[in-house]
């Protein structure tokens, strides 16, 4: 009697006995088509998907049935995508979306593609979401269409979490912007002049995270007093002219993360963040003339951030910005934790020993990835010659070298030497290659 219990209850659905807000948690895992598709599992499951909160349309994970008699596969499945799209919304009860997310990476040559893009995300907007991720390719010969972003995204009053990868929308035809609970906002492929991020940092109040990934930058300035997180991604530049001065005023920002290459590099790069405890600072040369390009102008990037608490620099530049700023560099008196990757410590450990000599508080270096020219670490007894780090709070030196590389012993001698007034414990790491 006892096992006949036991196997009645282990063959109960146990999943459809719960709640629907727990079930559309479960299927808020699937995309779209995967969830409709739970229709069939039983008369418990027929109507869930109709009210699931969470939508989630990708291309590129669609699965097209059957095979089609003629005709471009790749055509065939977009439209069979966008028909999936259009029934599903249109076939769906009228409850609130919370998370929208659309990818339709490759679906611009449908004809009046942007309209059917449009439509959807009007769907979202009038049944309130709150967090919307849109990934959208706009070919060269859609540039001047209409954005398929409807005028009433930039005053949707339910938003909170927005991201955006659109090749190049012309945003500038956007008049006024009102997200009054966007505190996130993550944009990419996008063309910004200052024009445009103006009225995105007046429009949005609340706005605490700003991630900007390899847009066309035409902008100099990004001032706010609410934004607390900033992310400024440039690996790739659009720009024909350098821009004359950038600066960022953002005096409540606690987290800057900034990676650029220098051709996007403004010559006069201001920061103006005295709240700031935690910064990522990587300036690479992307240029393909096979010489090193050179900073021009003045700029403050180490002395803005001066009041950081962790601190990491890195990019094939950072040797130029450390021999273009340090003289000018205050003391760091709140840096605990220093990073620094990619500065060949062959020829230029007297810049790190120069800049550690600012920072009296330091607990933590870590040196990784480090590169090394093809000479030999010159100057060493000069070198040993420079007045040790006097960091008595220094407890830990981490250091990457290579194996093939032949100059580390001395490396990690004068890490010794001028670490001699510390208890630093210094771990060395051997890597079999170069990334």
């Amino acid at each position: 009697m006892e096992q006949a219990g036991k196997s009645r209850r282990g063959d109960r659905d146990m999943i459809s006995s719960l709640p629907d807000c727990l079930i559309h948690l479960i299927m808020s895992f699937l995309t779209a088509q995967q969830a409709v598709r739970t229709c069939v599992l039983s008369k418990r499951w027929k109507h869930l998907w109709t009210t699931l909160p969470f939508l989630d349309f990708d291309v590129l994970k669609f699965e097209c049935d059957g095979e089609s008699e003629g005709g471009d596969p790749q055509s065939i499945k977009l439209e069979k995508f966008r028909d999936f799209v259009s029934m599903t919304l249109l076939l769906r009860e009228a409850s609130d979306v919370h998370t929208f997310r659309l990818f339709c990476f490759g679906i611009s040559p449908l004809p009046k593609c942007h309209m059917f893009v449009r439509s959807w995300i009007a769907y979202a907007l009038k049944h309130n979401v709150q967090v919307f991720k849109f990934d959208y390719d706009c070919d060269h010969h859609l540039l001047l269409l209409p954005s398929s972003l409807p005028l009433g995204f930039f005053n949707c009053a339910s938003l909170v979490d927005a991201s955006i990868t659109y090749i190049f929308p012309l945003l500038n035809i956007i008049n006024v912007i009102n997200l009054p609970c966007l505190r996130r906002l993550y944009l990419e492929d996008i063309y910004l002049d200052q024009d445009v991020v103006d009225k995105l940092l007046c429009g949005c109040p609340v706005l605490e995270l700003l991630h900007l990934k390899d847009c066309d930058r035409e902008y100099s300035t990004i001032n706010s007093q609410n934004l607390k997180y900033l992310v400024v991604e440039d690996r790739v530049s659009y720009l024909e002219t350098e821009r004359e001065m950038e600066l960022i005023n953002t005096p409540n920002l606690l987290s800057f993360r900034y990676t650029t290459n220098i051709k996007s590099f403004g010559p006069k790069m201001f920061l103006k963040v005295p709240s700031l405890t935690s910064a990522y600072v990587c300036i690479n040369d992307m240029s393909w003339e096979g010489s090193k390009s050179c900073f021009k102008g003045k700029s403050n990037i180490l002395i803005g951030l001066s009041n950081v608490q962790n601190l990491k620099l890195s990019g094939s530049m950072l040797k130029d910005l450390l021999e273009k700023e340090l003289s000018n560099c205050p003391e760091f008196s709140n840096l605990k934790d220093l990073s620094v990757d990619e500065l060949c410590l062959s020829c230029h450990f007297n810049l790190l020993a120069s800049f550690l000599n600012r920072c009296p508080y330091l607990e933590k270096l870590s040196l990784k990835d480090a590169v090394y020219c093809k000479s030999q670490m010159h100057g060493i007894q000069e070198l040993l010659k420079i007045a040790p780090f006097n960091g008595k709070r220094l407890t830990t030196v981490e250091f990457k070298f290579y194996k093939r590389e032949k100059s580390f012993p001395q490396v990690v001698k004068y890490l010794q030497d001028i670490t001699e007034n510390s208890r630093a414990q210094i771990n060395v790491t051997s890597i079999s290659f170069r990334y």
